[in-house]
């Protein structure tokens, strides 16, 4: 696998006011976080709100990101409810010349772990590119047994693991040195540095990319106490993602902050940030940035 390891966006979707998807705004987005210098994008994670789009606008805006990326490494997320989307979405994703696909498992249901690795072994074998797993806890949980399982499919060549559990983080990373191992809690991206992930995806990244860059590069140089300087203001605007009741509403209205010209709002059934959350978010970012 060729992969870059690094820091990677989970690039937002920008939407109108009427809820149509801002595709102008999504590849000027695009080229806004790949200026902060971080490694590549994730594309259609949960961070784009891939379940409130339809099977078309997530090719179609797949489409968009990859012309505005300019040969920018892309990993797409292609899981779906139902495995025949995810199929169409991880062959469409060959055709734009992505390097990586990646899956959260299939949600609602109560599948078998049976049911669900399958699903990932049909995902896996339906391109010749290499799947990146997205362990994500609002879509499934598995056990040590159940991840390990995954990670020796053929296929199988990295983890996005959105987890807490950082001791079954650091025995998947033991484990398997062959496979790549990115975190996906945008708080615990510190920790990660230090049980040896390769590489993190996180919502904040839209926004602060470039703090967490010199975040990286402090650790790497022993400065522990100033790279955690730089975890402590990031993670105080992440407690208030938490608080807004609408998370990605809030990241886009950091990212009009600095000047990317897209409206700071999601599709229903997520509300509008309100205006006291709009001056709690003005207030920690001078704070903070």
């Amino acid at each position: 696998m060729n992969m870059k390891t690094g820091i990677y966006v989970p690039l937002i979707t920008p939407f109108r006011e009427n809820g149509e998807i801002d595709y102008r705004g999504l590849a000027d987005a695009t080229k806004f976080v790949l200026a902060k210098g971080v490694d590549g994008i994730y594309a259609l994670g949960a961070s784009a709100e891939f379940p409130l789009l339809s099977v078309e606008e997530r090719k179609k805006c797949l489409e968009t990101i990859v012309r505005a990326a300019d040969g920018a490494e892309i990993i797409v997320q292609v899981g779906a409810a139902a495995t025949e989307q995810s199929l169409s979405l991880a062959k469409h994703a060959q055709t734009c010349g992505v390097g990586m696909i990646s899956a959260v498992a299939p949600y609602y249901f109560a599948y078998t772990f049976e049911q669900v690795k399958e699903y990932f072994e049909d995902v896996g074998n339906a391109t010749p590119l290499p799947l990146m797993v997205y362990n994500a806890a609002q879509s499934r949980s598995y056990s040590l047994a159940e991840m390990e399982s995954l990670m020796r499919m053929d296929k199988v060549a990295a983890m996005k693991y959105t987890n807490y559990n950082f001791f079954h983080l650091e025995r998947l990373i033991a484990k398997f040195p062959d496979k790549k191992f990115f975190v996906g809690a945008d708080e615990m991206f510190l920790a990660g540095q230090a049980i040896g992930a390769h590489g993190a995806i996180g919502t904040t990244y839209n926004y602060a990319g470039d703090s967490y860059i010199r975040c990286r590069e402090l650790y790497k140089e022993g400065k522990v106490n100033e790279a955690l300087e730089i975890v402590h203001k990031v993670n105080a605007m992440t407690e208030l993602l938490f608080d807004s009741k609408s998370p990605l509403a809030m990241a886009k209205y950091v990212m009009r902050m600095q000047g990317l010209d897209i409206l700071p709002v999601s599709r229903k059934p997520y509300t509008p940030l309100t205006e006291e959350m709009q001056k709690k978010i003005e207030n920690a970012y001078r704070q903070y940035f």
